[in-house]
């Protein structure tokens, strides 16, 4: 399930997924007694060094995890996410020995070139099956919650990037739902920058599950 948070620039969008997020991270389930939630905060400005939007939602993915990880007190969780971390952070690494040869474990998350240098090695249909298959464990015990902020501050072919990678790794996975905070006349004037003035803008966020509340 997919939403868009709308508004302009400076309208509060953030501040509505701050209170979102620390709604959610209080919910407890009544079967477990752990939280019901997995909340995942992507912030693509603060990762648009990365040339592709992919290995930012990995990296998060990953120190999301991490964070979590260091609450935990059952141990049987604690052991489940820590090797979905491991995997996730595996996935982009061995895509790379196979292109290059390369040796770059750890590259998740580390400087901007090697996160440049890891970008243009990815085999995107693995990838994202790979990713998908991760966070289907985490969704198997908790709601996954991914929110997407500060979107109308990156360029335009960025921006546009991001919303595809999300449609492509997240869609159709159940018991995850995706917030994303947007501005739809940026948005519109991005749409058409990269495909042209013919572009139906309502028809792309209808295509990509975007649903205004």
């Amino acid at each position: 399930m997919r939403f868009a948070i709308e508004g302009e620039w400076g309208s509060g969008k953030s501040f509505a997924l701050e209170k979102i997020q620390e709604c959610l991270q209080v919910e407890q389930s009544e079967t477990t007694n752990t939280d019901r939630f997995f909340v995942v905060r992507y912030d693509c400005w603060r990762y648009d060094y990365y040339e592709e939007p992919i290995v930012a939602i990995i990296s998060v993915l990953k120190d999301q995890i991490e964070q979590y990880v260091s609450l935990l007190s059952n141990e049987t969780k604690k052991e489940m996410l820590a090797i979905v971390k491991n995997t996730i952070t595996k996935i982009a690494v061995e895509a790379i020995k196979s292109k290059t040869g390369l040796d770059l474990d750890g590259i998740v998350g580390t400087s901007e070139d090697d996160g440049k240098i890891y970008d243009k090695y990815f085999g995107f249909q693995n990838i994202f099956k790979e990713v998908q298959e991760q966070i289907k464990k985490i969704s198997e015990e908790q709601t996954v919650v991914i929110m997407v902020d500060e979107l109308d501050r990156c360029l335009p072919s960025y921006a546009i990037k991001v919303l595809e990678r999300i449609h492509h790794v997240f869609n159709e996975l159940e018991n995850v739902v995706v917030i994303i905070a947007m501005e739809k006349k940026q948005m519109s004037n991005s749409l058409h920058q990269i495909y042209g003035d013919e572009m139906d803008v309502d028809r792309y966020l209808k295509k990509n599950n975007l649903i205004k509340f």
